[in-house]
């Protein structure tokens, strides 16, 4: 019996020690409230789809999710900031195809979208629309063309920042059709939306969430969208490929980052959540009434994704005698 309590209490503490070598046990992610950090303006296209899912993306992983708003610098700002928290999940960043453009320009950002963070999924694309005040008297993406040629230099348009697609996209229109358009960039697609309503600016290259209630309210009219083919819910407004930009096409996209070297566990979980809240028939209604397409991957796929879109446009600027060196 003596020699069973000990050979017992020698288990005892050895399994002691054991649990001390190894440290606490890990815990379950998340335990806390997720902050989804978004980087522009309430009201602005991330913003839209980020509070038209955090619902759902809250319930699939258990945990209240927070939107927070970051804006600066076309979504750099918060961008950066995401990448240098904690690689603990608790902080995401809904980043934008805006990340890789603004990778390749001589004002480079603190961080390479593909190799700066730890990528969870993809979100959504978004194509954009080219809109312009009634009052400014032109009916088509022609007509804007043919007066920005009689003014060189006195048209001007918004973008939510250096760097963004918008701002990119309306440079390669304005060299392909030979125009002079001055560039006044705002803090995020709802302020630039809101320029051209005042009339501080004459045109604006949007996103599809803060300029469709203003197309179908008749308070801005749009000329061209810029995705390879027409948009369900604006079937009457030609393509820039089909007019003024030959071959042209460019969407948006948007999916969500983590910290460099967040364990892939906490990835994956965040991922598989992000997916079933993609999945949910209400989220997928609002995302399409505010102009977008949902799109899933996994953590991988999204990276490979993201990659190459850096590499698109770092040849992109070069062509367009844009792009600085990292």
């Amino acid at each position: 019996m003596k020699d069973l309590k000990q050979v017992i209490m020698a288990s005892a503490g050895a399994l002691v020690l054991a649990t001390i070598l190894a440290g606490p046990a890990t815990s379950a992610y998340p335990e806390r409230p997720v902050t989804l950090v978004v980087g522009s303006v309430p009201g602005s296209g991330p913003d839209v789809l980020a509070r038209s899912m955090s619902e759902e993306f809250s319930q699939a992983l258990g945990q209240p999710v927070i939107v927070e708003n970051k804006p600066g610098a076309a979504g750099n700002v918060a961008a950066a900031q995401v990448s240098r928290s904690k690689p603990d999940g608790y902080r995401v960043f809904i980043g934008t195809i805006n990340m890789a453009i603004a990778t390749w320009l001589p004002k480079t950002p603190p961080f390479d979208p593909a190799t700066d963070f730890a990528v969870v999924g993809r979100v959504a694309s978004i194509p954009n629309v080219i809109v312009v005040s009634p009052k400014l008297g032109v009916k088509s993406i022609e007509d804007f063309i043919a007066m920005a040629k009689s003014k060189p230099g006195q048209l001007n348009y918004s973008s939510p920042g250096v760097g963004s697609l918008q701002h990119m996209g309306t440079d390669a229109m304005s060299n392909i059709n030979g125009i002079k358009l001055v560039h006044v960039p705002y803090k995020g697609g709802k302020a630039s939306t809101t320029a051209v309503l005042s009339g501080e600016v004459e045109m604006f290259m949007a996103g599809m969430p803060p300029a469709i209630p203003h197309i179908k309210g008749g308070t801005l009219l749009a000329l061209a969208v810029s995705s390879a083919e027409r948009f369900p819910l604006l079937p009457t407004v030609p393509t820039l490929a089909e007019t003024v930009m030959p071959g042209y096409s460019a969407e948006a996209w948007y999916g969500l980052f983590m910290a460099k070297g967040t364990p892939a566990t906490i990835v994956e979980t965040a991922n598989k959540a992000l997916n079933k809240a993609l999945s949910n028939a209400m989220v997928i209604e609002r995302f399409k009434a505010a102009g977008a397409a949902v799109q899933t991957s996994t953590p991988g796929a999204f990276a490979k994704f993201v990659a190459t879109e850096s590499s698109r446009w770092k040849k992109n600027l070069e062509e367009l005698g844009l792009a600085g060196t990292r």
